[in-house]
């Protein structure tokens, strides 16, 4: 259980905000910033060197590919920062990045909306965004929108449909 240095009211873990006061509970010491003197100017050359290493460690990224463990198809993630996973729904409209209809999402439980898939560099990371029937890795359910860093090997259970997760550069 958290406790709220706030108010000091008990929450559950994986709690972002103090249900009782709104107090933010991840962050448990000081935020102040401190300002650059007049004569001190950020360094740029250190800034340019911390981007440019991102934006390699970005473009050397593997994709991401998840394999349906009861239908044997291996699917691509889309090349974009952040995908959903979920069922196809028209009639509501729907479309998530990568549908798991033809795979027995229904029958499943998978949510319509189950999960987001984002890229951060070389590390990809899936968030369950509210599903009916929760996201798991390696059989530890997660708790919603809370991201968690998924890997070579992982098994990813959506509802009752398995995947096991795979990486390619």
């Amino acid at each position: 259980m958290i406790e709220c240095p706030s108010c000091g009211s008990i929450q559950r873990p994986g709690t972002l905000f103090c249900s009782n006061c709104g107090e933010f509970l991840v962050a448990r010491g000081s935020m102040a910033t401190v300002p650059f003197s007049p004569g001190e100017p950020p360094d740029a050359a250190e800034e340019s060197s911390w981007s440019d290493e991102l934006r390699a460690a970005d473009a050397a990224a593997s994709s991401l590919q998840l394999r349906v463990v009861s239908s044997g198809r291996t699917v691509q993630l889309p090349d974009a920062p952040e995908a959903l996973v979920g069922r196809y729904d028209a009639a509501h409209n729907i479309y998530p990045d990568l549908n798991l209809t033809p795979d027995g999402g229904l029958e499943g439980g998978v949510s319509r909306r189950h999960c987001k898939i984002h890229r951060q560099g070389g590390v990809y990371l899936v968030e369950d965004v509210g599903s009916a029937n929760g996201t798991f890795v390696n059989g530890c359910r997660l708790t919603a929108y809370l991201p968690h860093e998924i890997k070579e090997g992982d098994s990813l259970q959506l509802g009752g449909m398995k995947l096991v997760v795979s990486t390619r550069s």
